[in-house]
């Protein structure tokens, strides 16, 4: 009785996973599941991104299901997203589970954070992407994500050392977003193990475009460093404050005398600063000059920093509409349009009512 008993019991049956791919993985042990993934028995990792279906523990099998649709069908969306380069469609399954990741430090939470970033950047929202650029900061600071894991060709244009990144310039143009974004991106800022000055610059620029320069003032303050490219923005920062106090003559008096000699990773913002500077004069002579600066600015960067560029379109046709050149000015918001149409910029023109003086 005892020998038939132990024939007749049903067997321990062993976890299985199917994978997107197709692949089976069967006569394993799913040891554990968390936000980054299944650990099975050798120990192996495998991201939520994927897993189509899964059998476990039946005592944990519900867990594993609400963690599989909670994070694998998003995961999946950001990781083929990335893959093809399709950034402002890689935005929307990216914010709904960047909360859960942008303290969280591994490959799956680079991903999300990554892909919030320029999802955001995408789709014109520049303030509120550096929260999940400073995530992406904090973790590849710690050396624990390995950014070649990336899904597709890009990756990101920073400098560990300063802080900084080519894919987003420290300036910024819409008010109610920056003021919105900032407190968002300071908390992002204050988790990352030893701070480096371009984090201050990005919060200090935050600030200004905020109209908060007090703010402003204190981050400036915390910058130490005497690398070529972060000393001159004291001045460029300085710069953006006397723009957005309206003091017009005094950004053109700093910025003119060293335009040319300034370090070219700083060339696009302190020129698209000195055009304003120039623009929004009452000096017909200066508005032209003015005109000519901000020209400049799609001509050499349109196609590496398209929203300065279209930054600088629509600071033109405001200085071309002031001086009545309608004709020229209607010519550069069709080319804000045609050459910069997905930027905040043009869908503001877009979504703007005409009025007799802008036809």
């Amino acid at each position: 009785m005892v020998l038939g008993s132990a024939i007749f019991a049903a067997p321990l049956q062993a976890d299985r996973l199917i994978l997107r791919d197709l692949t089976l993985i069967q006569n394993v042990t799913v040891i554990g599941f968390d936000e980054e993934g299944v650990k099975v028995t050798d120990q192996s990792l495998i991201p939520w991104y994927a897993i189509e279906l899964g059998t476990v523990d039946p005592e944990k099998q519900a867990d594993f299901d609400r963690l599989r649709d909670e994070l694998g069908v998003p995961l999946f969306r950001v990781h083929q997203r990335l893959k093809v380069g399709d950034y402002a469609g890689a935005r929307e399954p990216a914010e709904a589970i960047f909360p859960r990741y942008q303290d969280r430090d591994s490959n799956v939470a680079y991903l999300v954070c990554q892909a919030t970033m320029w999802g955001r950047i995408a789709e014109g929202d520049r303030a509120a992407a550096l929260e999940p650029y400073f995530c992406c900061l904090r973790m590849l600071k710690t050396g624990k994500v390995d950014p070649k894991k990336l899904p597709g060709d890009r990756k990101l244009d920073f400098d560990k050392s300063t802080g900084l990144t080519g894919d987003l310039l420290p300036i910024f143009f819409d008010q109610e977003k920056a003021a919105a974004a900032l407190p968002l991106a300071s908390a992002a800022a204050g988790k990352i193990r030893g701070i480096p000055d371009g984090v201050y610059i990005y919060l200090a620029s935050l600030s200004i475009a905020a109209n908060d320069l007090e703010t402003a003032d204190t981050w400036q303050k915390k910058i130490r460093t005497g690398h070529p490219i972060l000393k001159e923005w004291n001045d460029l920062l300085l710069a953006n404050t006397m723009v957005q106090m309206n003091d017009l003559r005094g950004a053109w008096g700093l910025l003119e005398p060293k335009i040319h000699a300034l370090e070219p990773w700083n060339q696009p913002v302190a020129r698209y600063l000195l055009g304003v500077s120039q623009s929004r004069s009452n000096e017909y002579v200066a508005i032209e000059n003015g005109i000519l600066d901000l020209l400049h600015l799609p001509a050499m960067y349109g196609s590496k920093h398209p929203e300065l560029a279209a930054a600088a379109l629509v600071e033109t046709d405001i200085a071309l509409r002031r001086i009545q050149q309608l004709e020229q000015a209607a010519e550069i918001r069709r080319q804000l349009l045609f050459y910069y149409g997905g930027t905040l910029h043009a869908e503001r023109m877009r979504t703007a009512s005409p009025s007799p003086s802008n036809p």
